[in-house]
């Protein structure tokens, strides 16, 4: 066994490909009130920071100015339509699921911190047949403070009495890899997920991985 009792994940661009249903349900939404549409490859540097930064991104691009009201009731039918589309075409990325498996296997403990909003993080992980792999699922509500914060990462350290050292948590964006730096927590940056579209390595994780079957070498 490694230096490491629990591997942290997180959710969109890491283990699930979800920026299809994101991308339908935020133009969904955007379609009741007459607002653009917004291409996929678009909507995915929007993504990374919660649902409500996600939208004002995108009201920011559409250029559009609404009242307060109005605002919340965008948040509610975006949420409305994510919940119908939660995984109507997103996919988990190559090798997610036997990996974690192999994880659980192995004696480790799983867990996924998210700023996805908490409602929607057991349903999309049950839709894949993985949830019952993790023993902890935080989401944006969950905590008072969310990533780039490192209170998720703590969180795990005081509720599974280990030290940052033995966490170990795996991302795709920025915010994923300093929260970890910050909770003093080794990190594996993945090539393949939400990024911004900057390549993940100048965020200066601890290791840089195109595949997630790839995680395996760090922890044997």
């Amino acid at each position: 066994m490694s230096q490491f009792k629990v591997i942290g994940f997180d959710l969109d661009g890491t283990l699930v490909d979800s920026l299809p249903d994101l991308a339908l349900s935020i133009n969904q939404a955007f379609a009741e009130v007459g607002l653009p549409q917004a291409p996929e490859a678009l909507v995915l540097t929007w993504i990374g920071n919660g649902a409500d930064v996600l939208l004002a991104r995108a009201l920011e691009w559409s250029g559009a100015t609404l009242d307060p009201e109005a605002i919340k009731q965008l948040k509610r039918r975006f949420g409305f339509y994510y919940g119908e589309n939660i995984c109507n075409k997103s996919r988990l990325f190559p090798n997610v699921k036997a990996t974690l498996e192999t994880l659980k296997t192995q004696g480790y403990t799983l867990a996924v911190v998210t700023n996805k909003p908490s409602k929607h993080v057991q349903p999309v992980l049950a839709a894949f047949g993985i949830d019952h792999l993790f023993s902890e699922l935080l989401g944006g509500q969950s905590l008072p403070a969310i990533k780039p914060h490192p209170a998720p990462l703590y969180y795990l350290c005081g509720k599974f009495g280990i030290y940052p050292k033995q966490l170990l948590f795996v991302g795709d964006s920025k915010n994923d890899i300093l929260a970890a730096h910050k909770a003093g927590c080794p990190v594996i940056g993945l090539t393949y997920g939400y990024n911004y579209n900057i390549p993940i390595s100048e965020a200066n994780p601890d290791w840089v991985f195109d595949d997630f079957a790839d995680i395996l070498t760090v922890i044997n």
